[in-house]
């Protein structure tokens, strides 16, 4: 199987992955113009499993996500502790897999694809949870 090459995105293609994502990550929800870390453009399927430089495979993720996910694809879903596709964000609705909690600061998985990708990417971690929480007082978070 030849693996596709990956190759820098045009800014027309950046910009539609973004406008797409509602300037968001895709995963975590942190919006663009309040995070401290730069946003990337995440192969959904990896090049190395077979992914593609096509629109439809590409996310804007954060870089904590982005990171996190690498070149997963699956992880166990830590209430039953089987192996689960990780959440697809062109093909999943994030409203049907994930939720907030505890004051909207907290990602909390709703199914075992939701719990497993909440895992994965560490969705909860402190600078997010912080953030959300700041976010929340100035009436940015949660996500409309």
């Amino acid at each position: 199987m030849l693996m596709a090459k990956r190759r820098k995105s045009s800014p027309t293609e950046r910009d539609f992955v973004t406008q797409r994502a509602d300037g968001r990550c895709e995963y975590c929800q942190t919006p663009l113009d309040f995070s401290p870390e730069s946003f990337e453009m995440e192969h959904i399927i990896p090049l190395v499993k077979g992914g593609s430089n096509e629109l439809d495979n590409l996310a804007l993720s954060c870089g904590g996500c982005n990171n996190r996910k690498g070149d997963k694809t699956s992880w166990n879903d830590p209430e039953t502790g089987a192996e689960t596709d990780l959440f697809h964000p062109r093909t999943d609705t994030w409203s049907e897999h994930f939720g907030w909690a505890n004051s909207d600061a907290f990602v909390e998985g709703k199914m075992a694809k939701g719990r497993a990708t909440v895992e994965a990417l560490d969705l909860n971690r402190k600078g997010l949870v912080n953030l959300r929480r700041a976010l929340s007082f100035f009436g940015v978070h949660p996500p409309k």
